[in-house]
């Protein structure tokens, strides 16, 4: 199950330096049109990864491991906090 967790983190930091890359580049030299549009990528993904966090959570506290169900369940609201501060 963490290891499920980690292939998630890894695909949501991969998917974000993507799209930062993609960003970079676009429109150099001009000047911007308007206000840029809602990006909604990083509450989503990370709002994703946090229900990941979650569910493995309360799966290892019903399969009797404690702090490790406990520390998932802390990595989860962190994150949900952090899914949160990025609402366009």
């Amino acid at each position: 199950m963490l290891v499920a967790d980690a292939a998630a983190a890894f695909l949501v930091v991969l998917l974000l330096a993507v799209r930062g890359l993609g960003r970079m580049d676009a429109g150099a030299g001009q000047p911007p049109a308007g206000p840029p549009p809602a990006d909604w990528a990083p509450l989503l993904s990370f709002g994703a990864l946090a229900l990941a966090m979650g569910v493995t959570g309360v799966l290892l506290l019903r399969a009797g491991n404690r702090f490790i169900g406990a520390v998932q369940l802390l990595l989860c609201v962190l994150l949900a906090g952090h899914a949160l501060g990025s609402w366009p």
